[in-house]
């Protein structure tokens, strides 16, 4: 490629502006801005600030500042759209060895100015547009919703669907489709010059947020509704009483005591007759038998009186609890029954505890 013949067209500009309209597609990679459809013809200040920008672009691009330049030209396309200015966007793309932009500004160079263009320079237009087809790939996008964002390596290359693959320079690229509404999807691929790749993206709804704490809610609550009761006057039955329960224990405790009483005043008796018989005048006793007998006799006789005395206690409470009346059946602590009862015997006193 020829530097000089791409500079040729400094003078683009001095032609008449004439408004063209182009693809609303934009290709991949950031191709030229595209004309507006059929409109007025820009203003004279719009044709000013274009030509001043053209210019500078000229300037630019000798000077090497490719990008700079490609800016400057592409706004000027934008102020006063005018075929002549592909020609020269296609050139810095192709310095910037961005083959996929630089192809669709030619052909676009050679759609819109038909007839108008030089046969020469259609003629070197089209041998670079050979050699740029052998320097990219076709990607066909297709997304699950219409009217999808789709970016290549973050720039806009326009909604879907789209009529037709688009170009991308050899190398990995990341697509990226996304809507409002909808979760966005991504996918990257690699690809090489003359390859055609189909990239398919799936676009689900987004999850419905959770009601945050506080919100209120969208249905009001339902009254609870009023339930008609029937009252009977019928008189209600008390229910029979429950049954005597008779205090097995505290009779079992009674018993036991009075078969004490009764064994401790036998023995009581005996040493009663012991003490009697050591007492006479030829017993020969002495009279530490004497006191050890009469104490073993008070003893015998003081444990029988106790046990005589805890046996008619217990039997008075056991009888109580046994002839009374339970009155009506309702829910109350068990009564009735001794639930423990123990007697403690010394030789200097006695016990009695116990538990109902």
């Amino acid at each position: 490629m020829k530097t000089s013949r791409r500079i040729a067209l400094a003078v683009a500009l001095s032609l008449p502006v004439v408004p063209l309209a182009v693809s609303a597609q934009q290709p991949a990679g950031g191709a030229p801005a595209a004309a507006p459809t059929p409109q007025a013809e820009p203003t004279k200040e719009a044709k000013e600030e274009a030509s001043r920008r053209f210019k500078r672009g000229i300037e630019l691009f000798g000077e090497g500042d490719y990008r700079a330049a490609l800016i400057e030209f592409r706004r000027a396309y934008e102020l006063a759209p005018n075929y002549n200015v592909l020609y020269n966007i296609g050139n810095v793309y192709f310095q910037l060895q961005d083959y996929a932009n630089a192809l669709v500004s030619f052909e676009k160079y050679l759609a819109e100015g038909g007839a108008t263009i030089d046969p020469k320079r259609r003629a070197d237009v089209e041998k670079d547009i050979e050699k740029l087809r052998t320097r990219v790939a076709r990607v066909e996008i297709v997304t699950s919703v219409p009217d999808a964002d789709v970016t290549i390596d973050d720039v806009l290359v326009g909604k879907s669907p789209f009529t037709k693959p688009l170009l991308v320079n050899p190398g990995r690229h990341r697509i990226v489709a996304t809507k409002e509404g909808r979760t966005s999807a991504s996918k990257t691929i690699e690809v090489a010059s003359f390859d055609s790749e189909k990239v398919t993206l799936d676009l689900p709804e987004l999850a419905p947020k959770p009601l945050e704490t506080g919100t209120v809610p969208t249905t009001l609550p339902t009254a609870p509704t009023a339930t008609a009761t029937t009252t009977s006057t019928a008189p209600v039955t008390p229910p029979p009483p429950p049954p005597k329960s008779i205090p097995w224990a505290g009779w079992g405790v009674t018993g036991a005591l009075a078969v004490g009483a009764i064994a401790t005043g036998a023995l009581a008796l005996s040493k009663s007759g012991e003490l009697a018989d050591l007492r006479k005048p030829d017993s020969g006793a002495t009279k530490t038998q004497l006191d050890d007998a009469s104490s073993s006799t008070a003893t015998l006789a003081l444990v029988s009186d106790i046990f005589t005395g805890a046996a008619v206690v217990a039997g008075a409470v056991t009888l109580y609890f046994t002839v009374r009346d339970p009155g009506p059946a309702k829910e109350q602590p068990k009564t009735g029954l001794i639930k423990s009862m123990d007697v403690g015997v010394s030789p200097t006193g006695f016990t009695l505890k116990g538990s109902f």
